[in-house]
């Protein structure tokens, strides 16, 4: 099989001697792969980058990862336990929503160079989460609409701001809407300007799932979301 490009979502120990693996791959979606631990520093953790070669029949549902080097090799995302918790969720949520159908050059490059950004973030890490959410939504078909000055709440139900509380409970209030308008227009790089408490980031990053479970019509349980905001209290 050709080499392909793959992100590391999550994986589970299968024996005591493989792992499954669940990777989010340049051209096909996302896959799952066996992988056999040969060797102690053969490990892959969330959000990891790699370029890889698979082997087994080719419409089989599960293959096993022959052959893989990290590229790039992440350093602080697997050391400093802070990026260590964000790539958990991410890679989790990443998990819940992509399918193997969802094979997307622009969105791999878009996830690969955030990942970067991430590894190399020495400013308003505790944000990083919550900007990923946001930006992610344009590149899974769901454009936030731009109309977003001077207005109190964002509506969930037709992705845009407006003046009155919608009638329908699919909305944020008028304080995540303006986190969720200053999260639009800042760089990862300019995470560090927008201050926020832990229950605030709590807060917002429950109305982006609510967000994403709405748009894919089923409920969005991240159970690292808690455990990342332990870390941020």
């Amino acid at each position: 099989m050709g080499e392909m490009k793959g992100i590391v979502l999550s994986g589970i120990k299968y024996t005591d001697n493989k792992d499954i693996v669940y990777l989010y791959t340049d051209m096909k979606g996302r896959k799952t792969y066996i992988l056999n631990r040969r060797k102690k520093n053969h490990r892959l953790f969330p959000l990891s980058l790699i370029d890889f070669e698979s082997s087994g029949r080719q419409n089989a549902e599960i293959q096993y990862l022959k052959e893989f080097i990290f590229s790039p090799l992440l350093i602080e995302i697997s050391t400093d336990v802070r990026k260590s918790s964000i790539a958990m969720f991410i890679g989790e949520l990443l998990y819940k929503i992509l399918k193997e159908e969802d094979s997307s050059a622009v969105l791999f490059e878009y996830i690969s160079k955030s990942i970067c950004l991430l590894d190399m973030l020495r400013n308003g890490i505790p944000n990083f989460h919550l900007h990923f959410m946001v930006q992610l939504s344009r590149y899974m078909g769901f454009s936030i609409a731009a109309n977003k000055n001077d207005y109190d709440y964002f509506d969930v139900k037709y992705c845009r701001f407006v003046f009155a509380q919608p009638l329908h409970p699919q909305f944020f209030d008028k304080d995540n809407t303006k986190i969720l308008s200053r999260l639009i227009d800042l760089s990862a790089n300019q995470l560090h300007e927008l201050k926020l408490t832990g229950q605030q980031r709590i807060s917002f990053a429950n109305r982006m799932l609510d967000f994403y479970s709405y748009r894919f019509d089923h409920t969005l349980i991240i159970k690292s979301l808690n455990v990342m905001h332990e870390i941020f209290s």
